[in-house]
Order: C-alpha cells, then structure tokens, then sequence
C-alpha cells in the first residue's frame, strides 16, 4: 500500500521549512506514484521512443494508477469564521488560483472582487475590485491563471485586458488587440509571455472534417500576439438533425509546464507543444471507450427536470419542452475529456467530460512525461479551483449554501 505521506507535507514546522520540504519531495512525486500503481498488480506497458526529436509514449491499455482523495483535515478554510471574507458567489471556472507557498487568489463574481488569502487562511486583503482604471477588473468573464514566483495573471473580459500582479501590485497589464476571435488564456510560458488559444471565424472555408483553431502567444510588454500552431477545433454537426446533442466532441487547450497541452476529446492523444509551437512529446493510450445508456439518459433527464422544477415561474410545459429536445447518440462514446489543467509542477490534470447528475467529475494526473501518476475523483461539496504543492484549493458550501473555500492536502486513498 502507498503510503499518504507521498502527498502530504509537515504541518509541524514553519513556512520556508515546509516549502524547502515540498520542492525536495517534488522530483521523487512522479516515480513514487508510478511505483504505488505497480505494487497493486502489473500495469498496462508504457513504450518511449524518439521520432525526428519528437518523444513518442505509448501506453497499452488504460494505466492502473493510484486513487487520491482529500485528506481528513483541511489545511485551512476561509470564509465561515469571524472576520472572514464573505463570499457572495465564487467563480467555479478559473475562479481560484493556490500558491506553492500556500497563499491563494479567489474571485468573488457576486462581489466583483479578487481577494487574498494568506497560507493559513487566517488573514485576507483585496486585490483588486470592479472598475475600469488600471487593476481593477470588469463585472463578467474573470479569470485567474497561476504565473511564474507566485505572480496572479487575471484575465479580464470586460476590458479585453490582461493584468499581471505580484504580491498585492500590478506589474503589468496590457489590452489585447483587436482580432476577429478573442483569444483565450491558459497561463504562461517561462518568459512571462501569455499562452492562449482561439477557434477559427465562422465564415470562411477550410480543407477537412474540422474546423482549425489557433495556439497563440501574447507578449504583456510589446503587446504582440503571434501564431504559433493550429489544432483541430471544432467538428462541425453531421447533417441537420433535430435535438440538442448531450455531448459533442471538440479540440481542447490548456497549459501546463509553461507549455500547451492539447487534444481532440474523440482521440486518446495528448501533445505537449514548445511556447514557440514545436511539438515536444505526444503520448497515446488505449481507453475504455464509455457509451450513453437508458439508465445514464434518465439520470440525466430526472436531474435536469429537477433543476428546472427549482424555478417556480417555469411552467412545466416549458420544462416538457426542453427534457424533449435533448438526443442521445447511444452509437457515439462519451468524449474523453472536457478540460487539460496544469498545476504548478508542470503536471496535467485531465478533467474527464461530465454533465449534470450523468457522471462523477474526476481527473487523471499525468506527469510531464507522459507518465500516469494518480486519479481523483473530488467529494460532492467539493469543487476544485487550482493544484499546487502536493495540495488542492476547492469551494465548499455548508448546509446553509453559503460558499467558502478549502485547502486540502491530497493523499494517497488507499
């Protein structure tokens, strides 16, 4: 059995201690899980072979790997006790950044604020509130990116502007040009230099089954924005067809190591791309492909019909409706992923697809190597934000819905 202490760090000594401590355990992190999953049986066998400076990683089968969950105790929690911050609605999506030192940056969208909050969670500070002179964000379309040293780079929809913050300052901040399709952020390479996708205009014609979209880097200091590669993005719908599907599949970005990941959720693919769009490594998998059931549509369909019923305006009519329009394509699988996350050690955490009350949200964490390290499935009262330093940063809500936050460590389930 593997032993918890492989995620958790001492809570005994002071701070610099216990971040000396994480950056020694960090290098050993990746063997030491892909030893747990080899205790517990023989593992589906991993290839690694070089093609034109490209590293290649095959894996046959889906990797048995540790399970992970949340440890008893949180680290901390804020945003019940007195004197806490009070949450009036935490952005679920890119809503919260962790630290490595523990600190972490929550965006309160009821509020229109970003807050502080200090490695204990005893103390908190504003960062930056709704307002349109420099460090201050929109009222709408916020989101948090984790930067190099402890730096916060928010991403402002509003004002189509990017801000980079150390500590509780603004370093820099740069609107983003004027472009037919407004790229989006997923973080930042080693130089500072902000990494971001974007689909393809609706108009216009392109060769093959799929639409292209655009892996793009974003220079705060000149103000440049640059092409650096194109990805499959969009499949457009085959045929008319009466209905909203549940799922569709697509291309998905995200960063992580200062690199972009990416891949098509129909294809156990994930590449691994060079700030300058240079792929790196490509690793593949053979997945145990997930079809749409009766049972899994009627889940669906009673638990949409409850959320709608929640209103009591909504005539039922309206609810019939909308529970009638849904199709499932009980020939097609489900999509593999929905979202690629990097935490601050450069690994990947690939958030598996998931629709109300139709599956668990879990993760597969897989190593910048290719290597499959853990899978996490999160508790039901537990919404996870951002990963750093071996822990997890989450939003939790009381019998009561109000919302507060939780850093936990992570440990080994078994």
């Amino acid at each position: 059995m593997c032993s918890p202490a492989l995620w958790r760090t001492s809570r005994s000594h002071d701070r610099r201690h216990r971040n000396a401590l994480r950056s020694l355990m960090t290098p050993a992190l990746a063997l030491a899980l892909t030893a747990c999953g080899a205790d517990e049986g023989p593992a589906p066998a991993m290839v690694v072979e070089d093609s034109a400076g490209v590293r290649i990683v095959r894996h046959t089968g889906t990797p048995s790997v540790p399970a992970l969950t949340l440890a008893d105790q949180p680290v901390y929690t804020h945003g019940t006790r007195p004197g806490d911050y009070v949450f009036a609605n935490i952005d679920e999506w890119m809503g919260g950044v962790l630290y490595a030192n523990g600190d972490a940056a929550i965006h309160d969208s009821g509020n229109d604020e970003i807050v502080l909050l200090s490695d204990d969670g005893t103390r908190h500070e504003l960062l930056a509130r709704a307002g349109d002179g420099p460090g201050e964000i929109g009222r709408w379309s916020v989101n948090l990116h984790a930067g190099r040293a402890d730096t916060l780079l928010v991403e402002d929809g509003d004002h189509r502007r990017l801000t980079l913050f150390a500590d509780d300052s603004v370093v820099r901040g740069a609107i983003m040009p004027n472009v037919a399709v407004q790229p989006d952020a997923h973080g930042l390479d080693a130089s500072g230099r902000v990494l971001m996708s974007a689909g393809s205009p609706s108009a216009g014609d392109f060769d093959g089954p799929w639409r292209p979209g655009y892996m793009v880097r974003f220079d705060l200091e000149t103000r440049r924005l640059d092409s650096v590669a194109s990805f499959d993005w969009r499949r457009p719908p085959p045929g008319r067809r009466d209905g909203t599907a549940l799922f569709s599949y697509a291309g998905v970005v995200g960063v992580a190591g200062g690199e972009f990941v990416h891949g098509r959720n129909d294809i156990a693919e994930l590449v691994w791309r060079r700030p300058d769009g240079v792929v790196r490594q490509i690793m593949r998998w053979e997945p145990e492909w997930v079809h749409p059931t009766e049972e899994s549509r009627d889940r669906f369909l009673a638990c949409r019909g409850a959320a709608l019923r929640a209103d009591p305006d909504r005539p039922e009519a309206q609810i019939a409706a909308d529970l009638a329009h849904w199709r499932f394509d009980f020939d097609e699988p489900e999509p593999l992923f929905a979202t690629i996350l990097g935490d601050d050690e450069g690994r990947v955490w690939l958030w598996h697809w998931q629709a109300l009350c139709y599956n668990d949200v879990r993760y597969t964490v897989i190593g910048p190597d290719g290597t499959w390290l853990g899978a996490f499935e999160p508790p039901e009262d537990f919404t996870l934000l951002h990963v750093a330093g071996g822990r997890v940063l989450g939003v939790v809500k009381d019998e009561l819905d109000r919302e507060s936050v939780a850093v936990y460590e992570l440990v080994d389930a078994g």
